[in-house]
């Protein structure tokens, strides 16, 4: 993952992503092992496909991709043209061997690239971008919104998920266990409709999908408590404590409103100018 270098806390989890034990978890707390990480319910997932079907044919950047899962099965399901970028490489070597298998109707091309900079990419390429709870590691959400809309045809949409909204009052203690594993920004509410006005999107939708954070870390919570010996042993004793307590303090934060999530959908208008 996912802009401005990569974390310890990602090139771990992308080094164990193909094992029995990974996959596992993954079935359990999510209900189908996409490849899945972070706060993507499977009907959340459902919900980007229908957005992704209104552009038939179209061409879709999944900024900070990861393994590539989600946005295969998206392309699969829509029969778009995926593009995924994402700054760890052995996510994206995880992404190019499942998209190989997959076998999309339009091809895939993964790309190893820092999204917190502006994407190799030509002005108005694409038909939907989509990023799903990584803004949080982008510095800038000036630099990096400006950037998707010029990548943005006209009409083109914008599918953008936060997680770490602060919409309460939260300590010390708990944003740094809750940013523990990964470099992580947090904003305040209305932040995000703010940077995307001014990048010249018109925001189409809001949805606080907080619920879900609260749920799938509680599931993630129990799926992995019940292998706990196994688990210790493949990641270490250390890490698996660390996580099992960033879980519950996710859990804990989102059940009380304190820190939310939302799903964006912007969109650049139809008449703006490719520049």
């Amino acid at each position: 993952m996912k802009g401005a270098g990569s974390f310890s806390f990602y090139s771990a989890q992308y080094s164990r992503f193909g094992s029995r034990l990974a996959a596992e978890v993954r079935r359990e707390a999510y209900g189908e092992d996409l490849g899945q990480q972070g706060w993507r319910s499977l009907g959340e997932q459902g919900e980007i496909i229908e957005l992704v079907q209104e552009s038939p044919h179209g061409k879709l950047l999944d900024v900070a991709c990861g393994s590539g899962g989600p946005s295969i099965a998206i392309a699969a399901a829509t029969g778009c043209r995926l593009t995924g970028v994402d700054i760890e490489e052995a996510a994206i070597e995880h992404a190019k061997a499942l998209a190989a298998a997959a076998h999309l109707p339009l091809g895939a091309t993964f790309v190893v690239a820092d999204c917190s900079q502006q994407l190799p990419f030509d002005k108005g390429e694409f038909d939907v971008i989509s990023c799903i709870d990584a803004i949080i590691h982008l510095v800038s959400r000036r630099e990096v919104f400006a950037d998707w809309f010029r990548l943005l045809r006209p009409g083109g949409r914008l599918i953008l998920t936060d997680a770490c909204v602060l919409t309460g009052v939260v300590s010390k203690e708990e944003l740094d266990i809750r940013a523990s594993q990964g470099k992580f920004h947090i904003v305040p509410a209305a932040f995000n409709e703010l940077m995307l006005e001014r990048a010249g999107f018109e925001l189409k939708a809001c949805k606080d999908t907080t619920q879900a954070v609260s749920n799938l870390a509680l599931r993630l919570y129990h799926a992995r408590e019940s292998r706990r010996g196994a688990l210790s042993e493949e990641e270490g004793a250390g890490w698996f404590e660390s996580r099992q307590t960033f879980l519950t303090t996710t859990a804990e934060l989102a059940a009380a409103g304190r820190l939310s999530r939302f799903l964006y959908l912007a969109e650049k208008p139809k008449q703006a100018q490719i520049s």
